[in-house]
């Protein structure tokens, strides 16, 4: 419980709630041998198809030297594939594989089981407010 809610700042709140998210989503991929950025990885190539590992990078907001080291895992576990872009060879692109795919699905499900236990103090329209609150700001962020 956070003490003092009602006088607590916004940025306070964010930071709190944010940091015990956080630790809930850790715990669940490390039952998986992940890190909530190889997650990021998997849902970007998801979301974006193939892409070149600089804009992997950017989508999640890590460093792309960082980056490097996320799909080294993942690439060794069969997750995610390399390959060279036909018309720049020196750049590399990432796709989801098929295993990496299935994970992924599985790891949705059980974050949608960690955001119900965080959200449990919340009807069901408001919840759906709140998300749409944290995607407009996170869009200007």
């Amino acid at each position: 419980m956070i003490l003092a809610v009602e006088t607590a700042t916004t940025g306070f709140l964010l930071a709190r709630l944010g940091a015990e998210a956080r630790r809930r989503w850790s715990r669940m991929l490390a039952e998986h041998e992940l890190a909530p950025h190889h997650f990021a990885v998997l849902m970007s190539l998801d979301t974006a198809g193939p892409a070149h590992q600089q804009r992997v990078s950017d989508m999640i907001g890590v460093d792309p030297r960082n980056t490097v080291a996320l799909v080294d895992l993942l690439h060794r576990r069969g997750l995610v594939a390399r390959g060279v872009d036909a018309a720049d060879r020196r750049r590399t692109v990432l796709s989801l594989t098929g295993p990496g795919a299935e994970l992924l699905g599985r790891l949705r499900e059980q974050v949608e089981t960690v955001e119900a236990a965080m959200l449990a103090g919340l009807p069901e329209p408001d919840r759906r407010a709140l998300h749409d609150l944290l995607s407009r700001l996170a869009a200007t962020v």
